[in-house]
């Protein structure tokens, strides 16, 4: 097997492991499957996030001993913890609104803060790290995309707290576990249709180059150690 189809066998896996997760972690909200397993998946962004942060700050090795330090004392005080656990159980739906709620304001900072004078936004850069130099109203444009991502992680974050606070919990349930990737699949087809239309004669990357863009970005992304 090639590495390009080994690549693609992997992300294949990974999407189906995605769509599963998803489909289990909105059956455990509505109470239809074991808390204990909702309380579980609930755990996966957080250790996702850790990982992402380990690989990828100045002070990984600090951090992995502290993970280390902080399992070992989980472990050691698991009976006192026990109902620490309990509690997530009965609460578990209450992490995966902060954690959908929190990815989706980050998202939209991310590329919000891009918008500020002085910046490059970063659909902009996207598309320089596919193009390389940019004319004026490619520019535009990709300022433009740039600020209407903004805008959709925002108004997910929006709704999310609205169906979540409002205690339409069956409702969110759908909007934060499937309909999310949904819907950003949606704006990734969007943003391609109208690319078309503004911009005719561009050269066309297609949908799966700007999202192979977006990881070639946020996979060489560092976290800065503070000045």
């Amino acid at each position: 097997m090639t590495a390009g189809r080994r690549r693609r066998s992997v992300r294949a896996v990974l999407v189906i492991l995605s769509i599963g997760a998803a489909v289990l972690a909105h059956f455990t909200i509505v109470d239809r499957l074991p808390s204990a397993l909702g309380a579980g998946l609930s755990l996966v962004p957080v250790a996702l996030l850790l990982s992402w942060a380990l690989r990828r700050s100045p002070w990984r090795g600090w951090i992995f001993l502290g993970l280390v330090g902080a399992a070992a004392a989980v472990w050691a005080c698991r009976d006192e913890l026990s109902s620490g656990w309990a509690a997530l159980e009965r609460n578990f739906a209450s992490l995966f609104f902060i954690e959908h709620v929190g990815v989706n304001l980050a998202l939209a900072f991310v590329f919000g803060r891009t918008l500020a004078a002085g910046r490059e936004p970063l659909c902009t850069r996207f598309a320089r790290l596919l193009h390389g130099p940019l004319p004026p109203e490619v520019v535009a444009y990709t300022r433009g995309v740039t600020m209407a991502w903004t805008v959709f992680f925002i108004g997910l974050a929006t709704a999310s707290a609205a169906l979540y606070l409002g205690g339409h919990r069956e409702a969110w349930s759908m909007l934060a576990t499937l309909l999310s990737p949904v819907l950003l699949g949606f704006m990734f087809v969007a943003e391609y249709a109208v690319r078309l239309r503004v911009l005719p004669h561009w050269e066309r990357t297609g949908i799966f180059g700007a999202i192979r863009a977006a990881s070639r970005h946020f996979a060489a992304a560092r976290l800065e150690t503070p000045r």
